[in-house]
């Protein structure tokens, strides 16, 4: 299959920007090289929805951790204009599920914390499913207020390989800096219930 690139211009409006970005995302899995074990999209659900609050991925033995939870809500699933199945209706079509992430990862020894709406989707082509996560602010409560800001984003695959499951993960990128497809990296991952990133709960 030929390459895609997508590249955000500077004349390009937010949404546009925004636009390309998650359909990058969507088709992540056919610029891969070709693997049986890569779940796909109602698998990822399935897996993700083990918990009746969610799930939390732990990558590389606990360096770097995502709480997803499909239940929750945050300001922007809460807006009347951006509503809880905002990317769907908005962004990309093929969604299967949405929720609310919480990042966590280790930067020069300190815990750095990233937190927004997260969506499944499965590939139009290959059914893989790919998790994008999607940096949100409070004040996102209305489509412009949405677009003008620049905010960080990363996708992740879940594949069950031989020598057992693993993650291929995204670095988290500028969305407006975006240029191209997205550099994997693929990491020993683990999945439990519930949230292990911020046990208290997400507000």
């Amino acid at each position: 299959m030929p390459s895609r690139t997508f590249t955000a211009r500077p004349a390009t409006n937010g949404h546009r920007r925004f636009r390309t970005a998650i359909t990058l995302a969507a088709l992540i899995c056919p610029a891969l090289p070709a693997a049986a074990g890569i779940l796909s999209g109602r698998e990822f659900q399935n897996l993700l929805a083990g918990g009746p609050e969610g799930t939390t991925i732990v990558f590389q033995g606990g360096t770097d951790k995502v709480f997803y939870s499909p239940s929750l809500k945050n300001k922007l699933r809460l807006a009347p204009e951006l509503g809880p199945e905002f990317l769907k209706h908005k962004i990309l079509q093929n969604t299967l599920a949405e929720g609310v992430f919480i990042g966590a990862t280790i930067e020069a020894g300190k815990w750095r914390t990233i937190s927004g709406i997260a969506g499944i989707a499965a590939d139009t082509d290959s059914g893989h499913g790919v998790l994008t996560l999607l940096q949100t602010f409070p004040e996102d409560t209305s489509i412009k207020a949405f677009q003008k800001r620049d905010r960080l984003y990363a996708v992740v695959i879940v594949e069950d390989a031989p020598g057992g499951v693993v993650c291929r993960k995204s670095r988290w990128e500028r969305l407006f800096a975006l240029k191209g497809e997205p550099k994997m990296t693929t990491v020993p991952c683990e999945f439990t219930v519930g949230n292990s990133v911020t046990p208290a709960g997400f507000q």
